[in-house]
């Protein structure tokens, strides 16, 4: 028997997926890479602890709270989560293999579902992903343990990680749609659907779930809104090119090989030799792959939002793999993912050196993430320079940026919001009012002053300044302190 086709024991593979996480936790500690403002958003989340936030469910920001207590605010600490929740996944990707197939594939499932090239990418970051997919994982071995057998210990396992998973990211709902496609093509699949315990997980689910449900009751179902906005996005229109674009991703997300693998098992559904315990993969994989397809025809549709789908698809690629013996896939896979992996690590240590000429304006790979706590630095020495005591942005991106790089600084950040519907959670919760102490620090990308006139009698530009994101690239921002203040805060409007 071959390297590649012999099974390590569950011990190595539970050191190896150790040893990566204990290096992806290094390498945090080692970035040099700020905290994106979606990630900053989340932490700002974290110390305003609720069953729901303008964008997502809470999940996330309790996660992130619990970080803090035992490491601390940076960076590294707020991302810690995400390298130890993705290990966890691993270990029950080998369980849901373990339990329908055998040790071979449970071993290489969990180890090329780690090296994937998405998840490198993701355990990076912190973001609402890393809990869905866990908790995703864990309802997909109760689902399958219930399939083979009825079970209250793993109805309930399932009805807790259902909730949960909700409570990370809504798209956990895409898993039952994948039931219903496993329904549609196996027989205890069918009969599952039909049993008390089934309906008893969902209403435990459901009461996990009731507390945010209340919550988006009470603040106008904004979350709800605002993922229907997120679908809608700027309006729809027919765009074919968009619905290719996301197909092409998945081979970024998935890894190459594992997704155009699963192509061809998707040409090849109806063969014979496509077993049951692969079409119950399958059923889970395609939904959420065909229903953001779908979407993205009409939409621009993100790469990351069919992720559960990674995990049957991993599952069920490497089963075909080493049925079909098909080692030198299993190779490219790690080697791929191992460079990967290599590379980030590399790149988030030196982001600032990391550049690309050939790519123009966007020649600076990292220059999205960096440049956020520069401007968190610039603008505490304004207002320490100036004496203000509120600092107002305006947009979700410096918003969050300044809440997190200035959270050990005597200063309240605010929000002035563009219009009057909130266009993020900081609009609903530190938008700017009469009750601001003055003087303020206005910190924005737009260089109007007349904006503030019908607002304050002293509008006094204090010049613009520039933050670096990356070896050639900077983000521009002008500073204005206000003071007298005229008549009550409506919204600014655009520059």
């Amino acid at each position: 028997m071959s390297n590649a086709e012999a099974a390590p024991s569950y011990w190595h593979v539970l050191i190896a997926l150790v040893a990566l996480a204990a290096i992806r936790v290094v390498g945090l500690y080692f970035s040099v890479v700020d905290l994106y403002f979606d990630e900053a958003q989340y932490w700002a989340w974290s110390r305003e602890l609720a069953f729901g936030y303008f964008s997502k469910p809470p999940l996330l920001a309790w996660i992130i709270a619990g970080s803090d207590l035992v490491c601390g605010s940076g960076e590294a600490c707020a991302r810690v989560a995400s390298p130890v929740f993705h290990l966890a996944t691993s270990l029950v990707v080998y369980a849901i293999a373990r339990e329908l197939y055998d040790r071979r594939i449970a071993a290489w499932s969990a180890l090329v579902f780690s090296l994937g090239t998405g998840l490198i990418f993701s355990s990076r970051i912190i973001s609402t992903d890393v809990p869905l997919l866990f908790f995703w994982a864990v309802a997909l071995l109760a689902y399958v343990k219930l399939v083979r057998a009825a079970n209250w210990r793993w109805a309930i396992a399932f009805g807790v990680a259902f909730g949960l998973g909700m409570l990370a990211k809504y798209a956990m709902i895409y898993f039952l749609l994948g039931a219903i496609c496993a329904a549609v093509v196996d027989r205890d699949a069918r009969a599952l659907l039909a049993r008390s315990q089934t309906w008893v997980a969902l209403v435990i689910s459901a009461l996990i779930l009731a507390p945010n449900a209340e919550w988006n009751a009470a603040n106008n179902f904004v979350t709800l809104k605002h993922t229907g906005d997120n679908i809608a996005g700027g309006g729809l229109r027919f765009n074919p090119s968009g619905a290719l674009e996301f197909i092409e991703s998945q081979f970024a997300v998935a890894g190459p090989l594992v997704f155009a693998a699963f192509l061809i098992l998707l040409g090849r559904v109806r063969d014979p030799r496509i077993g049951r315990e692969d079409r119950l993969m399958l059923a889970f994989a395609i939904p959420p792959l065909a229903l953001v397809a779908a979407m993205s025809f009409v939409r621009d549709a993100h790469a990351n939002w069919a992720a559960p789908a990674i995990l049957s698809m991993t599952i069920v690629v490497v089963a075909w793999w080493l049925r079909n013996n098909h080692r030198h896939a299993l190779r490219l896979t790690f080697g791929i993912g191992l460079t990967v992996q290599a590379l980030l690590l590399a790149g988030d240590a030196f982001a600032y050196r990391v550049t690309a000429p050939m790519l123009g304006d966007k020649a600076d790979l990292y220059q999205r993430t960096l440049g956020w706590r520069g401007l968190g630095v610039r603008a505490g020495e304004i207002a320490r320079a100036t004496r203000a005591q509120t600092i107002v942005a305006e947009g979700r991106a410096e918003m969050a940026a300044l809440i997190y790089y200035l959270r050990d600084e005597p200063v309240r950040v605010v929000s002035w919001p563009l219009s009057s519907i909130p266009d993020h959670h900081f609009d609903l919760t530190r938008a700017l009012d009469s009750s601001a102490p003055e003087p303020v620090l206005f910190i924005s990308s737009c260089d109007a002053a007349s904006r503030f006139n019908r607002f304050y009698g002293d509008v006094t530009p204090l010049g613009s300044f520039a933050v670096k994101s990356g070896a050639s690239s900077a983000r521009q921002y002008h500073a204005f302190r206000l003071a007298q203040r005229q008549r009550a805060i409506e919204p600014l409007g655009p520059c």
